[in-house]
């Protein structure tokens, strides 16, 4: 008991673990903030010569398998399964779409260039018109 009183009257040892306790909570908060986010649902928005197709919501239960034709008569096969889409089929030359696999995150695009096919995984919430602008 005499170190607990001991430590609690040493005001820096106090500050410091006050500060530890409060850097620990601020993150097990933004970890669980982050994880309730990334269970929400995503949506898949599928582009063809930059023109909006289709929009499809992502969730654990849903199958889909869509074919699209391309302008110049080739195709792509989008499949859905367990919140992930990719490319499982394409008659382009390299098959580099199909070859990236089924995705679930944001941060890369499935595109099959020779059909000008974009698959990019969208947050529910975030849909805004507005993507981006170069000059």
């Amino acid at each position: 008991m005499k170190f607990l009183k001991g430590f609690l009257s040493d005001k820096k040892a106090l500050c410091l673990t006050l500060a530890v306790l409060a850097v620990f909570f601020a993150a097990a908060a933004a970890i669980w903030i982050q994880a309730r986010s990334s269970s929400q649902g995503k949506t898949a928005a599928i582009y063809q010569d930059g023109q909006l197709l289709r929009r499809i919501p992502l969730t654990d239960k849903s199958e889909e398998s869509i074919k699209i034709k391309s302008s110049s008569g080739g195709y792509n096969t989008i499949q859905t399964a367990g919140g992930k889409i990719g490319i499982t089929a394409a008659d382009c030359p390299d098959k580099l779409c199909v070859k990236m696999g089924m995705i679930s995150s944001t941060g890369c695009p499935i595109s099959c260039l020779p059909h000008k096919l974009v698959i990019q995984i969208e947050d529910a919430k975030e849909e805004s018109p507005i993507d981006a602008t170069t000059r």
